[in-house]
């Protein structure tokens, strides 16, 4: 079921296959967070944190006919939730530099700008590596 919402949300060649989503979700320090309505899965959110105790927001999709009604910033603030209480304190992600949607919804939720990546995604498409420093248990 989340293969297919990958598939729905992104172009085939930037969508995940089930190889490549299996191995993602399987990493020691991934962790899915999935948002269910009615029985239904409208969305879902795939982070990583690696040895040095980074986090990386893997994949966000939202299916499109449930775009807009928040899910997306519920499953955001629950991942820094859960990151906050590893107290994980950097948190980035890579995004197209043509998505435009979800460039403003990022840097909405504190995310930056930190760097260009060339020919990131297939079709030499560029991306945004995006960056938010969040608060841990040791910060007043």
């Amino acid at each position: 079921m989340l293969l297919s919402l990958d598939e729905a949300c992104f172009p085939p060649d930037i969508a995940y296959d089930s190889h490549d989503l299996r191995h993602m979700m399987s990493r020691s320090g991934a962790q899915t967070l999935v948002l269910e309505e009615g029985g239904e899965i409208r969305a879902f959110l795939l982070l990583d944190v690696d040895r040095n105790n980074m986090a990386t927001l893997v994949t966000l999709d939202v299916h499109g006919e449930h775009r807009r009604k928040g899910y997306a910033s519920t499953l955001l603030a629950r991942s820094e939730q859960i990151l906050f209480e590893q107290g994980v304190a950097i948190y980035s992600l890579q995004v197209d530099t043509q998505n435009e949607g979800a460039i403003s919804f990022y840097r909405k939720n504190g995310f930056e700008v930190e760097r260009l990546l060339r020919n990131y995604y297939p079709g030499s498409r560029d991306a945004w590596q995006m960056v938010k420093k969040l608060l841990t248990s040791g910060d007043k």
